[in-house]
């Protein structure tokens, strides 16, 4: 017999199981076999570097989802609660105003978030450790001036807030407190009205314009602190138009000030103006049954000039569809 090579032997007992074998692979491969070639071709040829970043990102996607899987309900509230109280709240006007950089030791959101839930209490002892940082004596004004409101606590915790940063006055929420407060009692009400000639700038001489026109117990006593120089001085030039179109002591003194109200007057000029020249249904004549002549009838259409003027370049006054038509 010829010799037989060596392992021939081996190699012929094991056909049957080979051949069963490679039938099995001939079946897979016919199925996948060319996408797995080019699937192995691809990463052959793909470097490595794009590979550790393709990698890498896979893992941190698998991360943060893991993250927010396990993250509990109570988690995500402080962290709601926090983005919230940093965030300042819109202005009614829609404008966005200068916002005062946070201190280098600002309190962490998570401990105003839960100083916040708190209560009172709580966020006294954050303010006492964070004395530099305005917004969480944004959130003790706001939390003093829930009902029933705690006027000279918000004012004093507004004031603070005002220290640290001036352009908060400009806040809707900073200006309704302290004119909350101006309706208060008497100790709160004069802290609110020191606070709005002195710590608000223009915005606080234009709420006590406000309170000067209204009819409100302090109407006369806003009236004399709008009415100081460092008040007006810091006052816009809208409202020392209107102001100075009320004080006016007649209307040839108002006359005077037409052409300063076209340029700068707003709203309140022309609720000035507006009664200047809308007579009255009765009052005047025999019996006091006869119309009233407007007040400045005789400069009527200067002054409706000017108003027009100023709503052209304002809008309308609200106030405008309710006037009576002077005649």
């Amino acid at each position: 017999m010829p010799a037989q090579a060596p392992g021939t032997s081996a190699r012929q007992a094991s056909s049957p199981d080979r051949a069963g074998t490679q039938a099995g692979t001939t079946t897979v491969l016919g199925a996948g076999g060319n996408a797995s070639g080019s699937r192995a071709s691809l990463l052959a040829r793909t470097p490595p570097a794009a590979l550790w970043l393709v990698t890498g990102a896979a893992a941190l996607v698998a991360v943060v989802f893991a993250a927010a899987l396990l993250r509990d309900g109570v988690s995500l509230s402080r962290l709601e609660a926090a983005s919230l109280a940093e965030r300042a709240p819109p202005s009614s006007s829609g404008l966005r105003r200068p916002v005062a950089p946070r201190p280098s030791d600002a309190v962490p959101a998570d401990e105003l978030a839960t100083a916040t839930a708190g209560g009172v209490l709580a966020l006294e002892a954050l303010a006492s450790r964070y004395p530099k940082d305005p917004v969480i004596f944004r959130a003790l004004m706001l939390r003093h001036a829930l009902p029933p409101p705690y006027h000279a606590a918000a004012l004093a915790a507004a004031k603070r807030l005002l220290e640290l940063d001036p352009g908060a006055a400009a806040d809707d929420d900073v200006k309704r407190i302290v004119s909350s407060a101006a309706g208060g009692p008497p100790e709160a009400a004069s802290a609110a009205l020191d606070l709005m000639a002195s710590g608000m700038g223009s915005h606080g001489a234009d709420l006590l314009y406000e309170l000067a026109v209204g009819s409100s117990a302090l109407k006369e006593r806003a009236a004399k602190r709008l009415a100081e120089a460092a008040v007006l001085g810091r006052a816009t030039p809208a409202l020392r138009i209107a102001h100075e179109l009320r004080i006016a002591p007649s209307c040839k003194a108002r006359q005077a000030l037409l052409a300063r109200a076209t340029t700068d007057g707003d709203r309140r000029a022309v609720d000035v103006l507006t009664p200047l020249i809308t007579s009255k249904g009765k009052g005047c004549g025999f019996l006091g049954m006869s119309r009233c002549a407007a007040a400045c009838a005789s400069i009527a259409g200067e002054i409706k000039a000017a108003i027009q003027a100023i709503e052209a370049r304002t809008g309308p006054s609200p106030r405008a569809a309710d006037a009576p038509a002077s005649r």
